[in-house]
This record gives structure tokens, sequence and C-alpha cells, in this order.
């Protein structure tokens, strides 16, 4: 093998290092942002908490109950996430951009990867027709002018 054939191995070596480590930089980039996201919900779920705890025991029934929409019982169908209006009432609700997971939540319903990703979908479509707005986060809020029925 000549010096012109090594060199150009350890090139061509050198060229997919470089790559493969500007793609992991970017990808540690992507989980400090999560982590960053992670780390504020965490932050204000400790203050809910702190908050919560310092109140007198009989508020905190009152709080508890009050506006929660209880899970559904055996043999009782949970709400439909399929029913547009019922998806905007809930970002109705809020003043600001919603993550997914919330809105399921807010829907009474068991938070899973499925039902997320299937009311993701639904708002996704629901952002189609211009009545949802989506955020660059992947957060979800009310388009300017969107009447919610009942609400």
């Amino acid at each position: 093998m000549s010096c012109d054939e090594v060199l150009r191995l350890l090139r061509e070596r050198e060229a997919a290092c470089r790559g493969e480590a500007e793609r992991l930089r970017s990808e540690a980039e992507r989980i400090t942002a999560l982590l960053a996201l992670c780390e504020e919900e965490l932050a204000r779920i400790s203050t809910a908490c702190e908050v919560v705890g310092e109140l007198p025991r009989t508020a905190r029934v009152t709080a508890a109950t009050a506006g929660v929409v209880p899970a559904p019982r055996l043999g009782e169908r949970p709400p439909n996430t399929e029913d547009r209006e019922c998806l905007l009432e809930v970002l109705a609700r809020y003043a600001g951009p919603v993550r997914c997971r919330q809105v399921v939540e807010d829907l009474g319903l068991e938070v899973t990867a499925r039902r997320v990703e299937t009311v993701r979908h639904r708002l996704k479509k629901a952002v189609a027709a211009g009545a949802v707005v989506q955020t660059p986060g992947g957060l979800f809020t009310l388009a300017r002018g969107t009447v919610v029925a009942g609400g």
C-alpha cells in the first residue's frame, strides 16, 4: 500500500468521524433542549406541590375536586377524542399553548403514548381546518376567532 492510498483512507475516515461528531453534537443539543423543558416542568410541579401543601385541609379538598373531569368508570365510554369540539373546549380553558399530554389529562383519559398521539393527530386536523394553531415547539392553542360551543 502506498503512502497516497494510506493518506486517502485516513482522510475518508476523518471525514466520516467529522460527520458523526456533528450528528452527535446536534443530538446533544436536542437532548439538552428537552432536558431544559423537563426541568422547567419539574420546577412548576414542585412549586404547585408547595402551594397545595400550604393550603388548609378544607381548601385542598375543594381545590382537588373543583373542575376536575372524573375518570370514566368501568363500562362508561371515555370522552370522544375524535370530537373536535371537545378538544377545542379543552384548549379554550388555557390562555396559552398546551401540550397534547395536558389535553389528554383534561379529557380524563389515561395518559398513554397512543392516546397522546391520537389527540395530536386530531389537533393537527384542527390546525389544517384553521381552528387551532400549532407552535414550533409542538404546543397547540385556539386560533384567533375560533368560537367554541358552550365555551
